[in-house]
């Protein structure tokens, strides 16, 4: 692991900036308070502190190195303790040879560099166990940083998968129908049931083709309705009729892909299965305040046989919603005077 003081130019610039004001700070002190000259205070303040931003530096490795995970606090603080006196003693010992080299002709001052040690001492305890708080803050806030991206990013794959799962319920009890309606018209009808095959076959190329995208535009969603509602014709007959009201500011707009099919699918089956007579599905889509809505309408027999696998779809669909945009009222169902009707809401200020 980089250094985190120098691991982007921001936090090394903050870095050396900090110790450029103490060397000031350091400077005004002897020159005002100590009576030192302002030159040999300067050299002071620079010689002390640049060597202890070295130091600092360098303070990472053994940091980074040195710690066992399973670690108890008293050990941790004699290892600190003993990298601080150690610290310290080599930076006063390197300091002072250097000081002394350059001013050893000033007795004054060279008494004064003497006498000194016991305060240098303090400040650079404190210089040290500073850098290291540093150091345990900034690490803190790398591996929480790192924490919530991968939890963010683990969030994402779940729902993905969560996605792909709901859509891959969704297609085979269509192809298996289909199918089967394959393998009557074959005996019956050879031509409908190769009519039916190609129109199967552009139905599940664009589910294919589509299966990674999140969002797809209204427009090519109705162009897959049309080829589902091809397929169902053919089973059907006359039987089968949609109305279709949509508003041409809808086409463009964005939506979920795949998931338009088992509303009709969904209308399909309580209108037509175990009806002889003709019924009809109307499909509404308009664009209102940063919404798309859609509605589906159809006839329903309340006395009627629930068809095997109803509300799978809706409950599918209604599962997709929540988990793309994280709310729970975008999908609602009314039952009223035999005719059952799907809205949902599709926002359309979510970033696709």
């Amino acid at each position: 692991m980089q250094n985190p003081l120098l691991k982007n130019r921001n936090s090394t610039i903050a870095y050396f900036f900090v110790w450029l004001i103490v060397i000031c700070i350091h400077t005004v002190l002897l020159s005002l308070y100590v009576r030192i000259p302002v030159h040999i205070a300067a050299a002071e303040s620079l010689t002390a502190n640049v060597l202890f931003a070295a130091i600092g530096l360098g303070l990472w490795f053994p940091l980074l190195y040195g710690k066992p995970s399973n670690e108890k606090a008293f050990n941790f603080i004699i290892r600190h303790v003993f990298a601080c006196l150690t610290t310290v003693a080599l930076w006063l010992l390197i300091q002072y040879l250097i000081l002394y080299s350059l001013f050893h002709s000033d007795t004054g001052y060279t008494d004064y560099l003497k006498s000194s040690i016991p305060w240098k001492s303090a400040a650079g305890i404190l210089y040290y166990w500073l850098i290291i708080l540093a150091y345990y803050l900034l690490v803190y806030y790398s591996n929480m940083k790192n924490s919530l991206v991968n939890e963010a990013r683990l969030e994402t794959l779940v729902r993905e998968s969560e996605l792909n799962s709901l859509k891959s319920q969704i297609n085979p009890h269509f192809l298996f129908n289909s199918l089967n309606s394959i393998s009557s018209l074959t005996m019956i009808h050879p031509e409908k049931a190769q009519e039916m095959i190609i129109k199967l076959s552009d139905f599940l190329r664009y589910s294919v083709a589509n299966r990674d995208e999140k969002f797809t535009t209204l427009r090519e969603e109705l162009e897959n309705i049309h080829r589902y509602l091809d397929i169902e014709k053919i089973r059907f007959g006359k039987r089968l009729s949609v109305h279709e009201t949509v508003d041409e500011a809808s086409l463009d707009m964005k939506l979920p892909g795949l998931i338009l099919q088992p509303l009709i699918e969904n209308a399909v089956k309580y209108s037509i299965y175990e009806n002889t007579e003709p019924s009809a599905i109307e499909l509404v889509c308009k664009p209102q305040p940063d919404v798309l809505l859609i509605t589906v309408r159809n006839q329903y027999d309340p006395e009627m046989r629930q068809p095997r696998g109803a509300g799978l779809g809706l409950q599918n669909i209604k599962s997709r919603l929540k988990i793309i945009y994280n709310r729970e009222d975008l999908m609602a169902i009314r039952k009223e005077n035999n005719i059952f009707e799907i809205r949902i809401v599709i926002p359309q200020n979510k970033s696709m």
